[in-house]
């Protein structure tokens, strides 16, 4: 069976994306996180952070391709360095908003970028791209400011790469299971 992405909904069929993490680590070991802003004329979540890349999965389109594709055309990242990218993990979430419930899967891949690379705005759906110190991330993420499902694939990374533990953070148990919960 195949059904338009924006249908899903009506029929309880849970969707798919790409979310890539492009991150940089410098010679003395600091990990800093490319962000993208959303451009202000996207339908959804115009304006808030997003991860460097990300998109839908469309019916009979494979996922690593999909990550290739949406490297290209919204951080004009090149297929060379794309496939670098390694499945690292998934994030699952229900959400609601006024079109339906939405039951969402992403596919959570980890792009360690050369230190020189700059993303350039592609297609038009990022407005301006930031690389940031982990720190600040982890700042940024406890505001308003990004896209939910982006948070949350973030979180993951910082919780893979020891940025956030369990002696540290109280809520750690609960912040872990929360990145896998549908209805």
């Amino acid at each position: 069976m195949w059904m338009e992405r924006a249908a899903t909904s009506l029929f309880g069929i849970k969707r798919y994306g790409v979310h890539v993490n492009g991150y940089t680590v410098s010679d003395s070991r600091k990990v800093s996180m490319w962000l993208a802003r959303r451009s202000i004329t996207k339908q959804t979540y115009p304006g808030l952070l997003d991860n460097m890349v990300a998109g839908g999965l469309a019916a009979g389109v494979g996922i690593k391709h999909t990550l290739i594709k949406e490297c290209e055309e919204e951080a004009c990242i090149p297929a060379d360095i794309a496939v670098k990218a390694h499945p690292v993990s998934t994030v699952s979430y229900t959400y609601e908003d006024e079109e339906g419930v939405f039951a969402e899967s992403q596919f959570v891949f980890d792009l360690e970028l050369p230190l020189d690379f700059k993303p350039c705005i592609g297609d038009g759906e990022v407005e301006k791209f930031y690389l940031l110190p982990i720190e600040k991330v982890k700042e940024l993420l406890a505001t308003d400011d990004f896209k939910p499902n982006s948070a949350m694939v973030i979180l993951d990374f910082l919780i893979r790469h020891s940025f956030i533990e369990p002696d540290k953070e109280p809520y750690y148990q609960e912040l872990v299971t929360g990145l896998h919960q549908t209805l």
